[in-house]
């Protein structure tokens, strides 16, 4: 899948809160944990890495790959498998070279508008309040997608702020350098 997707500080959530059940519905809230994993140097911001994270059907593997950055919206081709076996997983990237290089704690809440379409209000720790336009798209539909998720900030009356590029590893890293 494509994730096309914004990301905009917010002071505070409640604002949003309110508007947001006009056009979507909370569907879960959720603790992320993530660590990250390169086969770069600790020493400067790796620019390929693979994410895990714990659910509660296993471990989800995950990593992106920049397409594009249009008009505050990235376009990043998602892989992402699930493994049962995180012991076995961990000790294989490990032989291959892979190290640990940062651990992200998110809070989200996650609202759907429809099927590929999702808001999600995420309070990151050490970096604070978020929401993320995000949708799910197929490849020929990114433009589409584009547009949608600006349509939904405009919606939500966050088009007027700014938009953040970076993502939170990036952010993280920046804070702790």
């Amino acid at each position: 899948m494509i994730e096309v997707e914004t990301k905009i500080k917010i002071q505070n959530p409640e604002e949003l809160r309110k508007e947001l059940p006009r056009i979507a519905r909370l569907i879960k809230k959720e603790k992320k944990i993530d660590d990250y994993y390169t086969l770069e140097s600790l020493k400067n911001y790796p620019k390929k890495s693979l994410r895990v994270r714990k659910t509660r059907e296993g471990y989800k593997i995950n990593f992106k790959q920049h397409l594009s950055y249009i008009n505050g919206v990235h376009a990043k081709d998602e892989q992402e498998f699930t493994t049962s076996d995180i012991k076995n997983f961990l000790n294989l990237i490990k032989d291959f070279g892979f190290k640990k290089w940062l651990t992200k704690i998110k809070y989200s809440e996650s609202y759907e508008i429809r099927k590929n379409l999702h808001v999600e209000i995420n309070n990151v720790k050490k970096l604070g309040w978020f929401v993320e336009v995000e949708y799910l798209a197929q490849k020929n539909e990114i433009a589409k997608a584009r547009s949608e998720v600006l349509k939904v900030m405009k919606q939500l009356n966050l088009d007027k702020k700014p938009i953040i590029k970076d993502g939170y590893t990036k952010l993280l890293w920046d804070k702790s350098h």
